[in-house]
């Protein structure tokens, strides 16, 4: 409230009709005041912000974290490696696609195993990626870039022998721990022999994060979610 002097006794009055409470006014005071400071003596104003960029200034352990992580992205991606992009660990011209038969190499077996305990055995060339062959059998598997590098079509090697090598830059997308777990990416991955396949359907992205929750892919198809729960509508 505002307090003002009536005529009578020069008394303070208080007129509540009016807008403010003690807090506003200690608060417009303390702004005043320092205006005024800040006048006399310039450097005054940027006092308080100084002060404030000192109080969140990182402690001694959190720079040292800091200085840790920043060496390891130095390692991996830095100065001392070069800059490390996608645009250079991909190389489709290394994809070779199959134009006949004859081109696959020998057949074998890829069984895919997916949610529900499903699995579907499909016949694959030894020189024939597994996603071009799972796709070509009307398997379900998820994928995006089909150059080895979004990681979309991971799964795992369950039994048997994986060939990666056409993948340029492996390692910037799966990690050692990963590919000793026996991780693939399916779109440039050539089988040698019969394996099986733990396949999944959005676990795709993610790698680095959560570990393998097993064979979880739909890869026989399923029916669309609703997003609004029970309708009527043809399909959902």
């Amino acid at each position: 409230m505002y307090i003002f002097f009536d005529d009578s006794g020069g008394k303070p009055t208080r007129d509540s009709s009016r807008v403010g409470d003690t807090d506003s006014r200690r608060h417009l005071a303390t702004r005043l005041l320092a205006t005024m400071r800040a006048r006399l003596d310039p450097s005054a104003l940027a006092r308080p912000a100084t002060d404030a960029l000192r109080r969140l200034r990182p402690s001694s352990s959190s720079r040292a974290s800091r200085a840790k992580s920043a060496a390891k992205t130095t390692a991996l991606f830095g100065r001392d490696n070069g800059d490390k992009f996608a645009r250079d660990a991909i190389d489709l011209s290394k994809r070779k696609i199959a134009t006949s038969d004859d081109d696959v190499g020998d057949k074998v077996t890829v069984t895919f195993l997916g949610a529900g305990d499903s699995r579907v055995d499909v016949e694959c060339g030894s020189n024939q990626y597994i996603l071009d062959a799972g796709l070509a059998a009307g398997i379900e598997i998820p994928f995006t870039c089909r150059g080895g590098i979004c990681g979309a079509c991971v799964a795992r090697c369950a039994k048997g022998a994986i060939d990666q090598s056409d993948i340029t830059d492996l390692e910037f997308t799966l990690s050692e721990d990963e590919i000793e777990q026996g991780m693939v990416l399916l779109c440039m991955a050539r089988p040698i022999g019969d394996v099986e396949i733990e396949t999944q359907s959005d676990w795709g992205y993610s790698l680095g994060v959560a570990d393998w929750k097993g064979a979880t892919g739909e890869i026989l198809g399923r029916d669309p979610t609703p997003l609004m729960g029970d309708t009527d509508r043809v399909g959902l």
